[in-house]
């Protein structure tokens, strides 16, 4: 049985925001909250001072992420330098970057960054009216086409809650010989009118990626008030897990299944 890895970031892997709490697409699932939980580093040297801190702690490395402009980027094209200062300073670099340009991806391939977290959307009414996104569906295959011809590693990001946007991603995935995956769960959150899915809708998307082939990785984002979402992956066979239960960590145990704990973000080891 393949080894399961659980991953806890916490502080030898933040998350850094490079807007801080600033954010002009403000999706309605999200609104900019999301951000106050991020490390504000809002330039170059901000960010090196920040990564010199992850260092001092013995850190392993950093998500860059922040808020998007209204063309759904988020604006770390002046930062390449000092993301290539951060990985000579021997930490890990996963980026997640919005919408990218074919220069853009290769001259942040080239500055190091490791992991390109990647949204993959497909249903053009969330895109428009959900993420306030005038660029259609076409513009996420892009991206990945981009990324994947710099030669960087794409990870998709594909969110449960959406209706059949999920399908719809999973279709372009399996186009571009994608198998790694990771899965998402639209969470309530403040100043939004966010329902959740049910837990056997996630379970339902995460075994329908499964059966095409992917490999799933549960994401951090999602749900705590799912009691049995966690334990249901590993019985179906995913064995990445971000920031797991102990109650999770214990039936792994109780059930013989192997695993190692991984201070990374959860797209670090695929």
């Amino acid at each position: 049985m393949e080894r399961a890895i659980f991953y806890n970031p916490g502080r030898k892997f933040p998350a850094v925001s490079v807007t801080g709490t600033k954010c002009e697409q403000m999706c309605e699932h999200c609104k900019g909250h999301h951000l106050k939980n991020m490390i504000p580093a809002v330039s170059s040297e901000k960010l090196i001072e920040k990564a010199v801190r992850i260092k001092e702690e013995n850190g392993n490395g950093m998500l860059i992420s922040g808020g998007c402009d209204v063309n759904g980027k988020v604006p770390v094209g002046e930062l390449t330098g000092a993301i290539r200062k951060v990985r000579e300073m021997g930490l890990q670099i996963n980026l997640h970057a919005g919408f990218l340009s074919e220069s853009e991806a290769d001259a942040l391939v080239k500055a190091g960054v490791e992991k390109f977290s990647t949204d993959v959307h497909r249903d053009p009414r969330i895109i428009r009216d959900v993420l306030h996104s005038e660029q259609g569906p076409e513009a996420y295959e892009e991206t990945i086409r981009n990324i994947m011809k710099a030669g960087g590693s794409v990870i998709p990001h594909v969110t449960s809650g959406f209706g059949n946007d999920l399908e719809l991603s999973m279709d372009l995935l399996k186009a571009l010989n994608i198998r790694d995956v990771v899965v998402l769960a639209l969470v309530r959150t403040p100043g939004t009118d966010n329902v959740e899915p049910s837990e056997e809708t996630v379970i339902s998307d995460i075994r329908k990626l499964l059966d095409s082939g992917f490999n799933v990785v549960l994401g951090c984002m999602r749900s705590r008030n799912y009691k049995n979402l966690e334990i249901e992956c590993l019985k179906m066979g995913v064995r990445h897990i971000a920031n797991p239960s102990q109650r999770t960590v214990k039936w792994a145990k109780d059930n013989n299944i192997e695993f190692e704990i991984s201070e990374k973000c959860c797209c670090m080891l695929l």
